[in-house]
């Protein structure tokens, strides 16, 4: 598969090869569909591929967007769709958790061939997870391009208060119809920015991961990554007016990252530490029982703060990045087993158990972690240098959000001082992966 494709869409769909990083990637993708009238070519394709019963899935509000209208179409067409409308709670929130899922596994009937989603993040990740589960056809329509999931493989589920990714499917077809798209809600549209715009430390993250750790790295799934950032950068005026040029820009750099995490089979190329804040965000608003905040926003904001840590650590030469080491090492204050367990159980409270597990330190466990570590980043510290260098400044990144018409500060994104602070010393074991904020620790 030839590098200069690497920013188009089209070539990848339905592909199996083998790539110069040495591993055999895949895409189970059949169809890509992002033009306007994309929605009409739902019902033909799901009659093409023998599909005649659909079970399409909405909200109260994607329900209007494009349910009703899609339900209409496949009636045109003879064929069987049913609607299910999941339930928001008592506080009006609709997430992607166990009441959520059990919702729809009631609706999935032995005769229903195809799931539809019809909707943005939330309702993709139940229904990838309810498809996967119940061997059904998984098909997207998209009715806002605000999360970089609707091509990816993963899906982030809250299971007992906790944030996972639970492995699932991709679609078999994605149809992003730009007119209704360009409807989107602004802070959605400019949401799904600030999830690509956290694609320089997500990949900034991974790099590190191989630099300290030999941890596999794909340069095709990285440069996919950063031609759909681009995409969106390039377009930040368009997408923030919503016009259909911008919202296509979107949507393909959207899914350039879903596809680049599809290649390599997890979430490295588009996720970090910029994610892990949202993430632990996420989960104190739900203890809280407070309204959701926008995954992409929330993502944008923290990529900002994520560029601030890249920034320092930039500023360092190798002595002096020796130094800081060998004074927390002085003062004992480095992370060790105990004390990482220490700070996930007052982090995490009554869900410190999964964290501690997803980060191999099961209660009472006393293991030391890796010894070496300090030595390694001492050595390499002229790659981790240059990996730092290559995320622009938080300044630049806020200016983008800005453009975009997104929020760019904590303030903005109503986050309070006080939450981020604590952010700043837990969300690093939201998952067990290298990003700068566990470098941050050594300096």
């Amino acid at each position: 598969m030839m590098i200069e494709q690497v920013g188009q869409i089209e070539p990848w769909l339905r592909k199996r090869f083998v790539c110069d990083c040495g591993k055999e990637h895949s895409t189970s993708i059949r169809k890509v569909i992002i033009e306007r009238g994309a929605l009409a070519e739902l019902a033909p394709y799901a009659q093409e591929r023998g599909y005649s019963e659909l079970l399409l899935v909405a909200d109260r509000h994607t329900l209007e967007a494009a349910g009703r209208e899609l339900l209409q179409q496949c009636e045109a067409a003879q064929l069987k769709a049913r609607l299910c409308v999941l339930a928001e709670d008592e506080h009006g929130e609709l997430a992607a958790d166990e009441r959520v899922i059990v919702q729809l596994m009631l609706h999935v009937t032995p005769s229903a061939q195809a799931i539809v989603a019809v909707g943005s993040g939330t309702i993709h990740d139940t229904v990838r997870f309810v498809a996967h589960r119940t061997n059904r056809a998984f098909l997207s329509v998209p009715t806002a391009p605000s999360v970089d999931g609707f091509a990816s493989v993963g899906a982030p589920l809250i299971i007992g208060g906790f944030k996972q990714t639970i492995p699932a499917m991709p679609p078999e077809a994605i149809f992003a119809d730009l007119a209704l798209l360009a409807k989107s809600p602004q802070a959605m549209i400019a949401a799904g920015f600030g999830d690509m715009l956290g694609k320089y430390t997500s990949l900034a993250d991974w790099q590190l991961g191989q630099v300290l750790f030999g941890e596999p790295y794909c340069e095709l799934a990285a440069e996919m990554t950063r031609q759909g950032l681009a995409l969106c950068v390039d377009h930040a005026e368009d997408i923030a007016a919503g016009t259909e040029l911008g919202v296509r820009k979107l949507m393909e750099g959207l899914t350039l990252s879903g596809i680049s995490m599809l290649l390599v089979g997890n979430s490295r190329p588009a996720s970090g530490g910029e994610h892990h804040l949202s993430h632990y965000w996420e989960m104190k608003f739900i203890q809280e029982r407070r309204r959701a905040l926008l995954h992409g926003a929330k993502v944008g904001v923290a990529a900002v703060k994520m560029a601030a840590l890249y920034e320092s650590a930039a500023a360092l030469t190798k002595e002096a990045a020796a130094r800081a080491i060998a004074a927390k090492q002085a003062s004992g204050d480095v992370p060790t087993a105990e004390r990482v367990c220490a700070q996930i159980k007052k982090g995490y409270g009554s869900i410190a158990d999964q964290v501690l597990a997803e980060n191999g330190l099961e209660a009472g466990s006393v293991s030391s972690l890796d010894e070496e570590l300090p030595q390694r980043i001492i050595k390499h510290w002229d790659a981790i240098r240059d990996v730092c260098r290559s995320v622009p400044s938080p300044a630049v990144l806020a200016e983008a959000l800005q453009r975009a018409g997104g929020p760019t500060t904590i303030e903005e994104l109503g986050v309070e001082e006080e939450l981020l602070q604590e952010s700043m010393q837990y969300a690093m074991y939201v998952r067990n992966r290298y990003t700068i904020m566990r470098l941050g620790q050594w300096l």
